[in-house]
């Protein structure tokens, strides 16, 4: 009797193409808090979804909170591992978007007392995270999402630009 996990794979087998995207997701995310490094980062994610009863376009989001401490050999991560399985799989979404229209990830990093409050923005779409200009974020923050009447910019926060991700296929 042979073991199935150990007979060769089907080349031409189906991709399952969600369970690409969500270890694509986690791949974007691991390489996010590289980049952006130590703080105490609050990250949303949202993406418009069509109800096929209604035809109505829905906005869901996730949020992790995630804190990130320097160690001398790398980074220690402090997480809700419900909260970041839920950004997760909304960013393995977006990346698999068929319609293109993927969505945005925005990341608040607490200040210091000496530093503002910063806000970095990118869109989810091509199946990878790309930068939002300083411009983009702070319109995205500025507006009412309801009425797109603008707001008020808060004090003691800076809008800027996300920061470009080195995709997988880059580092390869």
């Amino acid at each position: 009797m042979s073991d199935p996990e150990m007979e060769p794979q089907n080349p031409t087998a189906p991709v399952d193409t969600d369970v690409l995207s969500l270890g694509r997701a986690v791949t974007a995310l691991s390489r996010l808090l590289a980049v952006i490094g130590p703080g105490d980062h609050h990250i949303v994610g949202s993406r418009g979804c069509t109800d096929i009863t209604t035809a109505r376009t829905n906005v869901v989001i996730a949020t992790a909170h995630i804190d990130v401490l320097p160690l001398s050999t790398g980074m220690l991560i402090s997480h809700s591992p419900a909260e970041t399985a839920c950004l997760a799989a909304l960013v393995g979404q977006a990346f698999s978007d068929p319609t293109g229209t993927g969505g945005a990830l925005v990341v608040r990093t607490r200040g210091s007392q000496e530093t503002a409050e910063r806000v970095r923005g990118w869109r989810m779409r091509g199946g990878w995270l790309l930068p939002l200009t300083a411009a983009e974020v702070f319109s995205a923050y500025c507006t009412d999402a309801l009425t797109g009447d603008p707001l008020s910019p808060e004090s003691d926060v800076e809008y800027s630009a996300g920061l470009s991700i080195p995709t997988p296929e880059e580092i390869s």
